[in-house]
């Protein structure tokens, strides 16, 4: 398996896992906190996925618009247009409040449809080049997904999965 046939198969795997997390909550269960500490479930899945759609889009592909920007969704879900929740003050990130499950998963799916065309449409070789991200300075493409999608978005995907538990409800893990 090559590097662009592992991030394909990783990137997959992470969605269904996602989507198996988020598709039985409600839109209160998505924005449930367990305590005054906490953020949300839906929250959690937000950054996620606003993070792999500038990761793959806007560093990887040469300044592409993300989905975020290219629906509007910072204006109809009234969210900020650029911050995708890193380093946010935990107040501001208990305040943004998922519109719906469904508005979200529809959101997850258009991100994984451009980031699975753009993964085809690599080789080895593309996802060699280096680019940057403030966070972690000049790393090869593949590298930043790999840190900065798949690592970092199964943390996430544990924090929902821990909060579903909380909430009663199974991990649902079977993805």
């Amino acid at each position: 398996m090559n590097v662009q046939e592992l991030l394909i198969h990783f990137m997959d795997t992470l969605h269904n896992g996602y989507l198996a997390a988020l598709d039985d909550l409600d839109d209160e269960q998505l924005n449930w906190r367990y305590d005054d500490n906490a953020v949300s479930p839906g929250f959690h899945a937000w950054h996620y996925v606003r993070t792999k759609d500038n990761i793959v889009n806007f560093v990887c592909q040469d300044r592409k618009p993300p989905v975020w920007l290219r629906q509007g969704l910072n204006e109809s879900w009234g969210f900020p247009k650029v911050a995708q929740g890193t380093d946010m003050e935990r107040g501001e990130a208990q305040s943004l409040r998922i519109p719906s499950t469904g508005d979200l998963i529809g959101y997850f799916d258009d991100v994984h449809e451009d980031v699975m065309g753009y993964l085809n449409a690599s080789t080895d070789a593309d996802l060699a080049e280096t680019v940057r991200v403030v966070q972690f300075g000049h790393q090869a493409k593949s590298q930043q997904i790999l840190q900065t999608c798949i690592a970092h978005g199964n943390g996430h995907l544990g924090q929902i999965l821990n909060t579903r538990s909380v909430m009663g409800y199974p991990a649902r893990i079977d993805f």
